[in-house]
């Protein structure tokens, strides 16, 4: 029986108001790569984040939020 490919990707969706809501869905991002877009002001009005790995979906949207807050605090400090 062949063996079921795993994809791990991240799914950022993004409040745009009475516009509707976007779903950035690209495979090649990493998770270090959508904390630095948090922090840079790219991914703006954050409605969730999953992480989806195989069949497993994740919401991760505190832990990056946080990750990025913590990240540019200490951007404050150095």
């Amino acid at each position: 029986m062949p063996r079921a490919i795993s994809h791990s990707y991240y799914v950022v969706m993004i409040d745009h108001g009475r516009l509707g809501l976007e779903a950035v869905v690209q495979p090649e991002i990493t998770r270090r790569e959508v904390i630095s877009r948090i922090k840079s002001g790219e991914y703006d009005r954050i409605e969730f984040i999953h992480h989806v790995d195989g069949m497993l979906v994740e919401d991760v949207t505190g832990e990056l939020i946080d990750a990025a807050e913590a990240e540019l605090r200490e951007a404050e400090f150095a």
